[in-house]
């Protein structure tokens, strides 16, 4: 058992001074200044793809809404379309040609 106890220990010490080495060479190189500016860029982009995720939900939200506003009229118009009213079919003829 005293083996195991003695790698850890080891690996413990390793770790730590290669942890010591990387900051050593990362503050020699100005390395750490990149990954800070990176890391604070990164930061404002989270932000700005937040912001375009919600943008994104909001259209979603306002197409399901014009699709089924959409699906309201046409259920009230195509009834009236069958009816032999010369208004209406008027008001049909220019809402199928000023419509999407």
């Amino acid at each position: 058992m005293q083996a195991g106890g003695n790698m850890e220990t080891l690996k413990s010490r390793s770790r730590a001074v290669v942890g010591k080495g990387i900051r050593r060479v990362f503050l020699a190189t100005g390395v750490h200044l990149e990954i800070a500016r990176l890391e604070e860029r990164l930061s404002a982009q989270d932000g700005r793809i937040a912001e375009l995720e919600q943008e994104l939900r909001e259209s979603r939200r306002l197409n399901q809404r014009l699709a089924e506003l959409t699906d309201v009229v046409t259920e009230v118009l195509v009834p009236a379309a069958d009816r032999e009213d010369d208004k209406i079919r008027q008001i049909l003829a220019t809402y199928n040609r000023d419509s999407f």
